[in-house]
């Protein structure tokens, strides 16, 4: 299926193992890490000067309490997955880059999406800085879950649109997302 979806395959990676995917599936929403949450916190840098008036009241995330949705994957991005893990694809003006087994975890980490959209994962990027996104706050209808689209430097629920209801309804679409 995957193959006919895309008009451009800017780097198709080989599709995951299923030693790959067995493990992937059975970590990617893992609690929290020490490690992972000692490397949140030494990200945590304060932004402001010590001039500005923001700079003594900043204060750091506290990763503590992130989680991972507790719902599982849908089978279309699964199966994505056994097709090319990763790569950069395109249709028309909408590009993606998806997140392969190995970089998932680690870019929703860095991008802070259990702060900010709790409920939610990123699994692939659009190349101007957009994440498209899985709203997991409920569960699946029919395997899927609706696709938000939000920009990295403005995560949130009230800034996001909503741009399809399944996987190959966004991967089939033409136009740039734009915000």
């Amino acid at each position: 299926m995957w193959k006919e979806v895309f008009e451009r395959e800017w780097e198709k990676r080989p599709g995951a193992s299923q030693e790959e995917m067995n493990a992937f599936m059975q970590t990617w929403n893992d609690p929290l890490s020490a490690q992972e949450l000692q490397e949140i916190r030494e990200r945590q840098k304060n932004p402001f000067p010590k001039s500005s008036p923001f700079h003594d009241k900043y204060v750091p995330l506290d990763p503590s309490s992130w989680s991972f949705p507790t719902h599982i994957l849908p089978d279309s991005y699964v199966q994505f997955l056994a097709y090319s893990n990763g790569g950069e694809f395109q249709n028309g003006d909408r590009t993606f880059q998806f997140f392969g087994t190995h970089d998932f975890r680690e870019m929703n980490l860095a991008y802070e999406f259990a702060e900010y959209m709790p409920g939610s994962v990123s699994f692939a990027m659009d190349g101007n800085g957009n994440h498209y996104i899985f709203d997991m706050r409920e569960g699946p209808r029919d395997g899927e879950y609706p696709i938000l689209v939000a920009h990295s430097g403005n995560l949130g629920y009230e800034d996001c649109i909503h741009v399809a209801d399944t996987l190959l309804e966004l991967c089939r679409g033409t136009d740039e997302i734009e915000l």
